[in-house]
């Protein structure tokens, strides 16, 4: 985000970019003191501009009065008698009123007042009026339209005006960036002029461009006429003494010119100040630096450079390691305003680059409650934005976004408020909004248009709408074909088809490397198909690519994603190698300790140290995992499963500390908290608590979980009725009348059968219910219940079309039916039911084969 163009205005100040006397400006947006704006006083100019006859002198002593005013430094007072002159004088001579005018115009101006004075110089008539309205649009800060103005009275303008437009001119090309331009006009001047202070800014421009020599040669040959240039040439002095590193003597100027202020414009005092503080940094570090900037700020609140001694401060406590507050806060707390809402302001500036975002958002609220309208607003408000956006509140950023958007003083800073809008809604996912937003801010600033398109076409991919896109890429395409944005386009286009699974992705992928071999990104798009290809499988292919991935010289960003496949690469495919993903692994977390991608590589390490047998290691990885990313939807997992490996290394008090983590779980507001609970059940079974764990398993019952769970809860409550009523002691009195099951019994029958019933259930899920009612009812004698039981087990489905998940409870079933039968000495049907399992082709079919053999030569049975 850039810097705020602001400052502070009021009547004793200069408007933005405004420029006074010679050397009262010291390019409030530049951090080199050096770069003067200055511009010749009209008064210089008076003699030859305004000479009047001698017979009109009496009716010009007003006027007289008013210019006094101006020369006194008393613009405001001017202004009232110019008024009043130019009002009360109605047959007032042309020459006198041109004079008047002129003057009021000098005035408002010198009073800050710029945006007055253009206004009065709408249509300007005469070569005077075409310099005062580009001496007013300097002052706004508008030096595009002002530069080629001051040419035209330099080239063909009155002989008295020429050297001030050129001095106008070279100032504006200066504030455009265009320095041999400024430099090579201000020379011109310089050639056939005798003036001191010319030279002096000509130095100046040598010493920005580092020309040194000649800096030195154009001070050797001014000669100070006054206390002012003399002082002015002792800061170019010193300026040159700090640019050939000499700072000790550069110190030493800049002390003499502020031990004794005479003779300082307000511009060459704040100018030494700086250049002071930029000595004792070369000399005695930032910490000793900043003492001379805070001082200044004390002692003159008022003055005109406030604006840019708190820029430079800021920028001095950015680069500090240990930066106090102490100074803004106190400047916050007491007046004068000016000074205490800047420091406000800087305040908040100082604690965000801190990252203490919630203290950084109470001041920037503070700082906009108290100066709503203050020229700082508008960056108050994305800051405030920024911060919200930063800490995961877009709802809160689009609000401040737009409050910016309500302070912008100029199209460029709206438009940058929508870039920003745009962003925030683009974070929330609203992808149409965020077009919408993208598209007012290219509409609404050329120097933007890049940037916004560019935004406004990613909103559009991520929306699907590729017709939208191709809008906003064609005109960029043709626009700025040789541009990184239109390159990141095909890329991006690319990352979002691999994303949303689109099967294109890997031709657009691969169309990017091929057409941008040497782009910096293309490591990205040979990374993107490697996780395609991955994905599918084809992990000797996903191995390759990720060579060349890190080959094409991986920003840090995609190789951290390239080491973090390479892991999953090593522990897929036919060769498998543990201690690889175990290195890798281990080397990845090392490496990013602030990577998003931790808690997945700190399951996979305990994934693979589980697999091993290794629980203390995989236990010790997952839980790390839940204490580093607590918030990580992983970080519940890995508490389960954390518990699981304290269950299974058999630790002294292993169990206990399971069952805290399993607790910890359940407790929680995640979607994991009745997995938790069904752990707890089956460590309670373990433990040989049953009835405790049907208390555990009514619990998640109670809470609807999903098909899954459900089903697990059903049975393993009715397993622990059924072994709760299988260690009861007998109960005193007759048995009950009816050979039936206990109560508990019966109770666990009913679950078998509720499963067995439910259409949500798998084959495995209703084989094991049904085979565990056979075994319930078996135990209680009710064999024929329990026959029937166990072939709707075998007979559920032809064998070919079972599944092996499906064999175990099948070949239970058909052994338990089998007993069954044998110990009725129904040999035939035993045989049958033994064959269908061999059949089958399960597991246990070899076994059933040679039983059912076994029986056939025993008994006899042949058919």
């Amino acid at each position: 985000m850039k810097n705020s163009k602001f400052e502070f205005r009021n009547s004793k100040n200069l408007a933005r970019g405004a420029r006074p006397v010679w050397g009262e400006s010291i390019a409030p947006h530049s951090f080199r003191i050096s770069n003067f704006e200055f511009r010749i006083f009209p008064f210089l100019l008076a003699s030859l501009l305004f000479a009047v006859p001698a017979l009109l002198a009496q009716n010009a002593l007003p006027l007289d009065a008013a210019e006094q005013a101006i020369d006194a430094r008393l613009p405001e007072v001017a202004i009232v008698k110019l008024h009043a002159f130019l009002v009360s004088s109605a047959a007032l001579d042309d020459t006198l009123r041109e004079r008047a005018e002129n003057d009021l115009t000098r005035a408002m101006l010198d009073s800050g007042d710029a945006a007055g004075a253009l206004a009065g110089l709408e249509f300007p008539q005469g070569e005077v009026e075409r310099f005062w309205k580009a001496e007013a649009l300097s002052a706004l800060g508008r030096w595009e339209d002002a530069a080629p103005l001051y040419g035209e009275v330099a080239a063909d303008g009155p002989a008295s005006l020429r050297e001030a437009a050129t001095i106008g001119q070279a100032e504006a090309l200066h504030a455009l960036g265009r320095g041999e331009e400024a430099e090579a006009t201000l020379a011109r001047l310089e050639a056939r002029s005798s003036s001191t202070l010319l030279r002096l800014r000509l130095a100046e421009f040598c010493l920005e461009s580092r020309q040194l020599e000649r800096a030195r040669q154009l001070l050797a040959r001014s000669k100070p006429a006054g206390l002012f240039e003399t002082r002015w040439r002792q800061y170019v002095e010193g300026r040159l003494y700090l640019a050939q590193d000499q700072a000790a003597p550069a110190l030493q100027n800049f002390e003499q010119i502020l031990k004794d202020p005479r003779g300082l414009t307000p511009a060459l005092h704040a100018g030494a100040t700086v250049a002071l503080m930029e000595a004792r940094t070369a000399l005695n570090g930032l910490e000793v630096a900043d003492n001379v900037i805070e001082d200044f700020i004390w002692k003159y609140p008022d003055s005109p450079y406030l604006e840019e001694m708190f820029r430079r401060l800021d920028a001095i406590y950015a680069q500090e390691e240990n930066s106090s507050e102490t100074e803004l806060q106190h400047w916050a707390a007491q007046g004068p305003p000016r000074r205490a809402a800047l420091a406000l302001y800087y305040d908040g500036c100082s604690i965000q680059r801190e990252s203490r975002e919630e203290k950084a958002i109470r001041t920037f609220t503070d700082f906009l409650g108290r100066y709503p309208r203050h020229p700082l607003a508008f960056e108050a408000w994305m800051k405030l934005g920024q911060l919200y956006l930063d800490t995961g509140r877009p709802a809160d950023a689009i609000s401040a976004f737009e409050g910016a958007m309500r302070y912008s003083a100029d199209p460029s800073q709206r438009a940058r408020a929508e870039i920003a809008a745009g962003n925030a809604h683009f974070a929330k996912r609203e992808f149409l909004l965020a077009a919408e937003a993208f598209r007012d801010a290219a509409a609404r600033c050329p120097d933007l248009w890049l940037q916004a398109t560019y935004d406004s076409a990613l909103a559009w991919l991520h929306l699907g709408n590729y017709n939208r896109f191709l809008e906003d890429y064609n005109p960029l395409s043709e626009r700025y074909p040789a541009t990184d944005q239109r390159r990141d386009l095909l890329l991006e286009e690319g990352l979002y088809q691999a994303y949303s699974g689109d099967p294109r992705a890997t031709a657009t992928l691969g169309s990017f490397i091929h057409d941008f071999p040497d782009n910096r990104r293309v490591s990205e798009a040979r990374l993107a198909i490697a996780e395609i290809v991955f994905a599918g499988g084809d992990i000797d292919s996903a191995s390759n690519l990720l060579k060349a991935a890190y080959v094409s010289k991986p920003s840090d960003q995609s190789r951290e994603q390239a080491d973090y496949l390479a892991i999953f690469i090593a522990d897929s495919g036919r060769n498998r190698q543990e201690e690889e993903v175990l290195r890798l692994g281990r080397r990845f977390l090392d490496a990013y300790p602030d990577s998003a991608l931790r808690p997945q590589v700190r399951m996979k390490l305990g994934q693979v140290y589980f697999r091993r047998d290794d629980y203390a290691n995989a236990q010790t990885q997952f839980e790390t995992l839940a204490a580093e990313s607590p918030s990580d939807p992983l970080a519940d997992k890995a508490l389960i499963l954390a518990g699981e490996s304290s269950v299974k290394g058999m630790s002294p008090g292993g169990i206990d500390h399971a069952l805290a983590l399993f607790d910890r779980v359940a407790k929680g507001s995640g979607p994991l908290g009745p997995y938790a609970r069904q752990e707890q059940a089956v460590i309670e079974v373990y433990r040989g608590l049953d009835k405790e764990a049907v208390i555990i398993y009514d619990d998640i019952l109670r809470s609807n979980p999903e098909t899954a769970l459900r089903l697990a809860a059903l049975c393993g409550k009715a397993d622990c009725l059924v072994a709760a009523e299988a260690g009861a002691s007998p109960a005193p009195g007759p048995s009950p009348a009816v050979s039936s099951t206990g109560n508990a019994c019966a109770a666990a029958i009913a679950l078998y059968d509720q499963i067995a019933a439910d259409p949500e259930a798998t084959n495995p899920w209703r084989d094991q219910a049904l085979y565990k009612k056979g075994r319930c009812l078996n135990k209680e004698g009710l064999t024929d219940q329990a026959l029937a039981a166990f072939y709707d087990v075998l007979n559920a489905r032809a064998p070919a079309a079972r599944q092996q998940p499906d064999f175990f409870w099948f070949d239970q079933a058909g052994f338990g039916a089998a007993e069954i039968l044998e110990d009725r000495a129904q040999w035939p049907g035993a045989i049958s039911i033994l064959e269908k399992v061999a059949q089958a082709g399960g597991p246990r079919s070899a076994e059933a084969r040679k039983r059912a053999d076994q029986l056939r030569l025993e008994h006899f049975v042949w058919d």
